[in-house]
């Protein structure tokens, strides 16, 4: 863990000075894995080069507590299950600037609506190729950015407040949203994958984010997931 940490800090570093600007970083705490408290750290990789021009790499996170698995037919039915997501790359994503999405449902019609959530460098932090191969990027997010998004005063509501067990998933899509790739045995017909974790206890979970061999290849070799980290520090 100590040499992924380092390896962080080193491509970070290497990172910033390649923009030519300074983004002060939040304290890491002795554990875990010096992830800061408050914050999660995911670390999201491909079987092979990302393509951040065509495909879309998304982090759906379910905050409702109701533990279903956000799933990528979300992307065509509604956002069922979706409460917040991050997306690199595509239009609108770029590689330096995440996107995060909160999934709005609008009380008089019951629409969900996808409405960009700002945030500030020290809240949410990405960096790119983080493997020095362009098969992995390393977001670092403090949770709360989703508990000051739009809140309950919004109109029209939000479709869920953050509770402590969070339903998680991978996806990758096309440029149009259509769904490339998924977490899970079954790539995008994993309709029994389940990743739920509990973020008011530390924990590194590496093992249910990984692909199992044998799964299905998807259409776009770049959008093709490989599996990842997440690092939680409560």
């Amino acid at each position: 863990m100590l040499r992924i940490l380092s390896l962080f800090v080193l491509v970070t570093a290497l990172t910033l000075a390649a923009c030519g600007r300074q983004v002060t970083f939040p304290n890491p705490s002795s554990s875990p894995g010096g992830v800061p408290a408050g914050f999660m750290q995911i670390k999201y990789r491909t079987a092979n080069t990302m393509d951040f021009q065509n495909v879309r790499y998304f982090v759906v996170f379910n905050t409702s507590g109701n533990g279903i698995e956000p799933y990528p037919n979300g992307f065509q039915s509604g956002y069922a299950n979706y409460s917040f997501a991050f997306m690199v790359g595509g239009s609108g994503g770029t590689v330096s600037q995440p996107v995060l999405w909160q999934y709005i449902r609008n009380v008089a019609t019951g629409q969900i609506t996808a409405v960009a959530v700002p945030y500030t460098t020290q809240q949410v932090q990405l960096v790119p190729n983080s493997d020095g191969n362009n098969r992995e990027f390393t977001l670092l997010f403090a949770r709360n950015v989703f508990s000051n998004a739009f809140g309950p005063s919004s109109a029209p509501m939000p479709t869920a407040t953050p509770v402590n067990i969070w339903a998680i998933n991978f996806i990758t899509t096309a440029a149009d949203y259509t769904p490339l790739d998924a977490l899970g045995p079954n790539g995008l017909q994993a309709n029994n994958y389940l990743l739920r974790l509990d973020v008011s206890t530390a924990f590194d979970e590496v093992q249910r984010l990984t692909v199992p061999a044998g799964a299905p290849q998807a259409a776009t070799p770049n959008a093709q997931l490989f599996g990842g980290e997440i690092i939680n520090n409560p």
